[in-house]
């Protein structure tokens, strides 16, 4: 086994060298590569095609019947965008402790540094730990890959934790708000633009219904980790020409929710709300990631970042979504956190880095949760068995 392959630092290099931008994402060449890697390090693995050079990779150990940490990344990333990038985007070019691409942060980085604390687990115990990995396809665009998991025919994975692997500079959060986008449409009738009062104007009814967005109401409490829902109107189009009565309108509205929330419901209510004139379709559908609080678990999972970073943080979110909620639809409610070396400021941005000390700093955060877990994870074995002798 060539330990080289296993470097986080060089293996987040090949990664970003691997281009899995979405659209279209082509994260099935980047899967085939980790699964060797896995396979190698003795999971067993799958690949998911959900379209044509689209692709999950699901690969778990089988060397306990304990109850597995599951880890999480994505391996698609956002376009390059239109700036001008010092190096190229897939170059993974080093220069000091910054290692450049996209994706390096958000969040190749992670998944390389996973990929390395369970080789290095497997180096120092001589077998691999009670593991799932999930590596996914189009988070970006709406989770897409994660919500196609539930149709794969596999054994019960039996998940008890687990970690996201999104940027948050090796600090450790439990939580963020859910995402629903939302496209509002207002139909009319067209007319000429000098006889106005012939034609149904389509942009007056969007108007009146953004005005009504406004002072909407969510009538839920603050929730305690993540505070109170929020809407915004992100874009607006409509109308043909400056002389004509519009007869079709489409806007957008951004939704972040909390805890317990029905985004189902909500759409409901909010279409009673604005009434008849607005049609809603959803085009992103991402639950909020909540905790139980005082879940020792997490606990031990924000002292460990804390003492590897020197970094107190207490209990904290961030401000993206993640495929977290959605796993747990699959795998169910367990404790999750989110915690990789990405610097969040850096996702989607020009010139995207990754400090490679933070990558190497991570793969010992893991490797030390991984441990913990699996010293756990062996106890609960041993006491399952002597209650079943």
């Amino acid at each position: 086994m060539d330990d080289t392959l296993f470097d986080p630092v060089l293996l987040t290099q090949r990664m970003v060298q691997t281009q899995t931008v979405n659209p279209p994402g082509d994260e099935l060449l980047l899967a085939a590569e980790l699964k060797d890697l896995l396979s190698e390090l003795g999971l067993h693995t799958l690949v998911q095609e959900i379209a044509p050079g689209r692709a999950n990779l699901v690969a778990w150990s089988t060397v306990s019947a304990s109850r597995r940490l599951c880890f999480t990344g994505h391996l698609d990333t956002v376009p390059f965008g239109a700036g001008s990038w010092r190096a190229s985007p897939l170059s993974g070019h080093i220069d000091g402790d910054r290692l450049y691409g996209r994706g390096s942060s958000d969040m190749k980085g992670g998944i390389a540094a996973f990929v390395s604390a369970l080789k290095r687990y497997k180096d120092l115990h001589g077998t691999l730990p009670c593991v799932l990995v999930i590596l996914t396809a189009g988070e970006e665009t709406g989770c897409e890959g994660a919500k196609r998991l539930n149709e794969l025919d596999v054994p019960d994975l039996n998940v008890g934790a687990m970690i996201v692997g999104e940027p948050t500079s090796n600090q450790c959060a439990i939580g963020h708000k859910g995402a629903l986008w939302l496209n509002a449409h207002t139909s009319g009738c067209a007319a000429h633009g000098a006889m106005p009062e012939l034609g149904d104007n389509a942009i007056y009814h969007a108007s009146d219904a953004i005005q009504q967005l406004r002072i909407f109401d969510f009538g839920t409490p603050d929730d305690p980790l993540l505070g109170r829902p929020s809407l915004n109107v992100g874009t607006i189009s409509g109308g043909a020409n400056v002389n004509s009565v519009p007869d079709a309108t489409t806007f957008s509205i951004d939704i972040r929710t909390v805890g317990g929330t029905s985004h189902d419901a909500l759409v409901d209510r909010l279409g009673a709300y604005l009434g008849q004139k607005v049609r809603l379709s959803a085009a992103v559908d991402v639950p909020a990631l909540t905790n139980e609080l005082e879940n020792p678990w997490l606990g031990y999972a924000i002292e460990t970042a804390e003492a590897a970073t020197g970094v107190r943080t207490g209990q904290t979110t961030v401000a993206y979504f993640s495929d977290g909620p959605v796993l747990r639809d699959w795998l169910g409610e367990v404790p999750t956190v989110i915690l990789g070396p990405g610097e969040p400021s850096q996702a989607h941005q020009t010139d995207e880095w990754c400090s490679v000390q933070r990558i190497r700093q991570c793969t010992g955060i893991y490797l030390q949760l991984i441990s913990g877990w699996q010293a756990c994870a062996g106890a609960n074995s041993q006491a399952h068995a002597a209650t079943t002798a």
